[in-house]
């Protein structure tokens, strides 16, 4: 791996599964590779004036969960992974700082959120 930044971003969030909120968190981050609105993707590229996340990977968590006696497996957190389009380390930087400032003001003050968090990584070729 050289000096060049990680080519993935990678965000994960937990939350209290409630009726509709893991669509209202799959849209936001995943922006209109999944729905019609703009979203995560999106204001990233009006704050940088380029595309700098590319959506790849969308997957709610689940967990197996007792609810009256019954097993359901609920929704308990999401992942998102998207290729970064940045061979500059300075902007990768402010991008992961971006995407957080865009979640917080998105769902900052939503109670159902537990973490949020980033993750950089590369791909592997070899093993």
């Amino acid at each position: 791996m050289s000096g060049l930044p990680p080519e993935y971003l990678i965000a994960i969030c937990e939350f209290t599964s409630r009726g509709n909120f893991p669509t209202v968190v799959r849209r936001f981050l995943m922006g209109k590779a999944q729905n019609k609105r703009s979203g995560l993707p999106e204001r990233i590229a009006e704050r940088f004036g380029s595309q700098l996340l590319v959506p790849l990977y969308f997957s709610l968590i689940k967990h197996p969960m007792k609810i009256a006696g019954v097993v359901v497996t609920s929704a308990l957190g999401a992942i998102a992974v998207y290729r970064v389009l940045t061979l500059d380390k300075g902007i990768f930087m402010q991008l992961c700082s971006a995407v957080n400032e865009e979640w917080q003001k998105r769902f900052g003050s939503v109670k159902e959120i537990k973490r949020f968090k980033i993750i950089a990584g590369y791909g592997v070729d070899e093993y």
